[in-house]
């Protein structure tokens, strides 16, 4: 048989920016035009948001990468589709369009009502001065239209901050997006009051969402290996098979047994490095998953590979799709190019020793590609180099075999432990609706982390949370002035879906939450304010500044390390501080046992224990 070239590999390695050969991965270079495409709900919401009377303006704003042109071709493919499948011929001609009618200078398809629907596809194109007058122009379109306009959030406000400018023409009339998109950080919606204007924020999508399809990720790896598995029949015929890991990630993934979980463990890992912060475009994700999958390899490095060594199975361990979703055989250069490579190796398991995992590893159980011959690292040691090099290789072997056994394994209970994170499983237990209210473990729990970061270390359980005077955060003496005692009781610990209902002061979901593939990526310990009149003092925190607060409230600290986190802490708790006591009592924090100081006649100041 000969060796054969798989067209499917190929198009899934174009999705990788690390070689010249390959496209980048936009929507107008996109050449196969078969391909399905993921059924993303904003999709579905912006086919029911432009059929309102009310809507004149929907901008799409969010990191490069997020596909917005790809979501306005698909807005116009189905519009002109119909009830009807959308052809290959549709999405050319939908390109066409685009391509076409650059700056939005006239409609390129009409809704289903009839109005004109006017497309910019990158505002970026455009300068600050020629931006801001296509914004204020657009916020009307013309022929009573709707105009979609497509741009990264620092280009928007530049244009937003140029027309504001009243002394060089500026009208004031563009910093309506801006205030809507401020309000959808704030409150998650995505509308004005007059609900003509519409900011979709795609930073909240997520390539791993809570809902039923699971995200981007998990589609992606069943229409790579599971769905389209007529593509793979070539790879059937190929003198290399046996020794392709490419093939091998294939049947991996796709094995109808365990190919579920894995792909499963793969979706989480991506939503972990969400939550602990990191945007991952659908560009990222689609990089990341496509050099994961081959490997980095096409088949001619395969078939080169082949070439040497028929039966030679010690190359291909670091092209499996555990190890290489990890980014090792790249340079920090070509991560930069996938941001999300920087995220997934902060929560590698290969890094992680958990006693109850590396016991039970069995170098002799590591597949058909072991990462080493046993021979090389069982070796007799006679000189302290022997003893590094050693060491070395059974550092890799066993991040080999804890990388495999975390997709591997039935148990996923402890998934966020094996990455690093310990507070990972109270951290998604906020977001349970059904939680025991009673449980209070996750509240003492945050607000023992953000005593910690303003420098107290109290024993068990309080009743109760001290906030400082702002001069004694972090860095104290023996002693420091309390400003303020907050009883436990009317703190509560939320997600940021219930944050958004708070804020706004509604039982209402915020539209936020189902015009993107949503995924909590947040939660909030909401402490009363000061006075009745104000609101409640919010402090956020991701899965990583979550951790980190357990670890604080468990005693570890690195004030230099973290600098930055502390300082934000403080300055949130910061507003909690109460200035208007005027009293004559002032209650100070000795060691940890409270101290009252009173100031009695002739000014003397008596201290008592409080």
């Amino acid at each position: 048989m000969p060796l054969e070239v798989n067209k499917h590999v190929d198009r899934i390695r174009r999705y990788q920016p690390f070689d010249v050969a390959t496209s980048e991965m936009v929507y107008e270079t996109q050449a196969d035009w078969t391909q399905p495409q993921f059924p993303v709900v904003t999709l579905d919401y912006l086919l029911n948001v432009i059929e309102r009377q009310a809507t004149k303006t929907i901008v799409l704003t969010g990191d490069a990468g997020h596909g917005k042109t790809s979501l306005c071709a698909s807005l116009l493919g189905k519009l002109r589709a119909g009830d009807e499948p959308i052809t290959p011929d549709v999405r050319k001609a939908v390109f066409l369009s685009l391509s076409e009618a650059k700056g939005a200078s006239r409609p390129v398809g009409r809704t289903r009502s009839g109005r004109p629907l006017y497309i910019l596809s990158d505002l970026s194109e455009l300068s600050p001065q020629a931006g801001a007058h296509k914004l204020v122009e657009l916020l009307d379109p013309p022929d009573k239209g709707i105009a979609i306009i497509c741009a990264n959030e620092g280009q928007l406000r530049k244009c937003v901050a140029e027309d504001d400018n009243l002394g060089k023409a500026g009208t004031g009339r563009a910093k309506v997006l801006v205030q809507t998109l401020t309000e959808g950080i704030v409150r998650g919606q995505v509308s004005d009051s007059d609900g003509a204007v519409t900011v979709i924020n795609l930073n909240y999508q997520s390539v791993a969402a809570d809902g039923s399809n699971g995200g981007l990720i998990p589609w992606v790896l069943k229409q790579w290996t599971t769905t389209q598995s007529s593509r793979w029949k070539r790879c059937e015929t190929c003198d290399a098979r046996t020794v392709c890991p490419i093939l091998a990630n294939r049947n991996e993934l796709s094995d109808p047994t365990r190919g579920p979980q894995r792909r499963a463990a793969i979706r989480d890992m991506f939503a972990a490095a969400e939550r602990t912060g990191a945007v991952i475009t659908t560009r990222q994700a689609l990089s990341v998953t496509s050099y994961m999958l081959t490997g980095g390899l096409s088949c001619d490095d395969v078939h080169t590979r082949y070439q040497r060594s028929h039966s030679n199975r010690q190359w291909q361990a670091p092209h499996l799709y555990h190890q290489a979703l990890f980014g090792d055989r790249l340079s920090q250069q070509q991560r930069h190019l996938v941001p999300a490579f920087f995220a997934l190796r902060k929560l590698d398991p290969g890094r992680v020793s958990r006693r109850q995992v590396d016991d039970r590893l069995d170098p002799d159980t590591a597949g058909d590609f072991p990462p080493a011959d046993a021979s090389s690292y069982l070796q007799k040691v006679r000189t302290n180099r022997d003893a590094q090099k050693q060491a070395e290789q059974l550092r890799g072997l066993y991040t080999f075999l804890r990388r495999a056994d975390f997709f591997n394994s039935d148990d996923d209970t402890d998934r966020f432990a094996r990455m690093g994170l310990q507070a990972g499983d109270d951290f998604v237990r906020v977001q349970d609706k059904n939680r025991d209210p009673a449980d209070t473990r996750v509240r003492d729990l945050f607000l023992k982390g953000l005593e910690a970061v303003q420098g107290i270390h109290r024993a068990a359980s309080n009743p109760d949370f001290f906030v400082l005077d702002p001069a004694f955060f972090t860095h104290r003496a023996r002693a420091a002035v309390v400003s303020r005692r907050v009883p436990s009781k009317g703190v509560e610990v939320v997600d940021q879906v219930t944050q958004w209902q708070r804020e706004a002061g509604t039982s209402t979901t915020p539209e936020m939450r189902n015009a993107v593939e949503w995924l909590n990526r947040a939660i909030y310990i909401r402490i009363p304010a000061v006075a009745p009149d104000q609101d409640a003092v919010s402090v956020e925190a991701d899965l990583l500044r979550f951790e980190l607060l357990t670890r604080w409230a468990a005693g570890l600290r690195s004030e230099v390390q973290h600098e930055a986190e502390i300082r934000g802490l403080s300055g949130s708790l910061a507003e909690l501080a109460d200035s208007s006591n005027k009293d004559d009592e002032i209650q100070v924090l000795v060691g940890n046992v409270m101290q009252k100081l009173m100031i009695d006649v002739g000014d003397k100041i008596r201290s008592v224990r409080a």
